[in-house]
């Protein structure tokens, strides 16, 4: 018996159905892969802000997918975090708003930060990508 796969795309998320999927399962291993989730709205409109802030609302959009999908933050096994303009104090500054995202108890995820010279669009200063599971 092969695997299968199902899309996932929740409403508050921009449509992009024949573009991505915001997030697969697969099962039966229930491992969830999200796209690159970024500080966007339903439009694909940039909710600016700070990389801070725009980590924050990256972070709320990989919310709607987990919970779409039947998972939650606390069943991140691997996350990769996409920066511009990396530098070491933006890392510090992201390690403390990582800690800060965290529920209490929970085990820290696999994690790479990855320092990128541009994003999906002018203005977008994060994207986070995930793996859960179900």
């Amino acid at each position: 018996m092969g695997n299968s796969v199902r899309r996932i795309n929740p409403k508050g998320l921009p449509k992009l159905e024949n573009v991505i999927s915001h997030a697969i399962i697969v099962e039966p291993t229930g491992l969830i892969y999200t796209s690159g989730q970024l500080s966007w709205e339903e439009s694909g409109a940039l909710i600016e802000g700070t990389m801070i802030e725009q980590f924050r609302r990256a972070y709320a959009n990989i919310d709607l997918v987990l919970q779409a999908a039947g998972s939650s933050r606390e069943k991140i096994v691997n996350e990769v975090i996409y920066l511009v303009d990396y530098s070491p104090d933006s890392a510090g500054e992201l390690v403390a708003a990582l800690a800060s995202e965290r529920p209490p108890g929970a085990v820290p995820p696999t994690s790479t930060v990855v320092g990128v010279q541009t994003l999906f669009a002018p203005g977008f200063l994060v994207e986070v990508q995930v793996v859960a599971t179900t």
